[in-house]
């Protein structure tokens, strides 16, 4: 049914259609509402354990232990709270869990704020972990729906990222679909045997190998994030189809495709720059950052002449993120940073975003 929702409680009703059994909180500002609708949605339900943890660091290592066992986990997090279990993401991927979190992205300490911007996830896009970016609420829940189906097949984490308070706290209209809908698509999870913890069949996982066969480990890995480029978009499809409805896969283009200008974002700055689609533009809207999308990028930007790549998170002593895989495919391209701490990103940063084409990059 249709329903008005933040975009934190879009993404506690997907962890909750998706039928997670083991769900890990630690509560952290813009992120807390989703534990808080969690905890109201699962409230005298024996099939799921809702369990409050001491700390991010013990929420994922949690979250990992239950879906050791073989039951589908969720967790969220923000800001500060994603800084403190990096250790726990990289286990998460290197032990092919299918874990399911949702970021709501804040800027990260020093200053202290509380406001959005990409460095906390940008910081993990290293880790082995599939990274989604939403820019609406209803992507936010379709992304967590979605984000399970990606994990299964493939065995790795999933991070849904979210902007904090322009989609966390931002009521909308959202399709919310019904149960018997959501199980329709997602079937049960069924990790290979082998895989689970099983105290009636002793074996040892992540041990101390040698270097030849950590390699090979590593190379495990890296095939797999390789390989859900693919499975990114054959699950947007299967959703769009299912749910009779529009599903964004790893890239969005929108406004004219032959514009000779171009402006390449992420996150909620794809909607504002929707409000210059009349001035003959191409809007392209990386929504599955990690992988990344080359091939579908470069497409996107075939015979444009003027590139921007627009991020809302810094790397100091380099290009921006995006900015930097934009340049491997468009090696023209002009990267800007901007929003940082939760400046306005508005549609007039953008046209002087554009206006800076010429020049390697540039911070508003």
């Amino acid at each position: 049914m249709k329903r008005v929702v933040t975009g934190n409680e879009a993404a506690a009703y997907g962890a909750v259609l998706a039928r997670a059994q083991a769900i890990g909180c630690y509560p952290i500002t813009p992120q807390t509402l989703i534990v808080e609708k969690l905890a109201e949605l699962v409230a005298g339900r024996d099939d799921v354990e809702f369990t409050n943890l001491e700390s991010e660091h013990s929420m994922f290592g949690y979250v990992i232990g239950a879906a050791r066992a073989g039951v589908r986990t969720f967790t969220a997090t923000s800001s500060q709270g994603l800084l403190y279990a990096h250790e726990q993401l990289h286990r998460a991927s290197r032990e092919r869990i299918p874990l399911v979190a949702v970021n709501v992205n804040r800027a990260i300490f020093a200053p202290w704020s509380i406001e959005p911007d990409l460095s906390d996830s940008m910081a993990q896009r290293d880790t082995g972990w599939v990274q989604l970016y939403a820019s609406t609420a209803q992507e936010a829940l379709d992304d967590v729906i979605c984000a399970y189906r990606i994990a299964e097949r493939c065995l790795l984490p999933v991070l849904v990222c979210a902007e904090g308070f322009i989609v966390s706290h931002t009521s909308e209209v959202v399709d919310v679909p019904s149960q018997d809908e959501v199980d329709a698509f997602l079937p049960p999870l069924d990790p290979p045997q082998e895989w689970l913890l099983d105290p009636r069949h002793p074996a040892v996982f992540s041990a101390l190998p040698d270097s030849a066969d950590y390699f090979g480990f590593q190379r495990h890995l890296a095939d797999a994030v390789d390989g859900a480029r693919a499975v990114i978009d054959e699950v947007a499809a299967a959703f769009a189809a299912h749910f009779d409805r529009p599903k964004t896969g790893a890239v969005e283009v929108t406004g004219d495709h032959a514009a000779p200008d171009a402006l390449v974002v992420i996150g909620s700055i794809g909607d504002t720059a929707q409000e210059l689609l009349g001035e003959r533009l191409r809007i392209v809207r990386v929504h599955a950052y990690r992988p990344f999308p080359f091939a579908q990028v470069e497409a996107a930007l075939d015979g444009a002449t003027r590139i921007v790549a627009v991020d809302r998170a810094p790397a100091f002593g380099s290009l921006g993120p995006l900015g930097a895989d934009v340049r491997a495919v468009a090696p023209e391209a002009a990267n800007v940073i901007c929003g940082l701490g939760g400046a306005e990103v508005t549609p007039d940063t953008l046209r002087w975003a554009l206006e800076q084409h010429d020049i390697a990059w540039a911070v508003a």
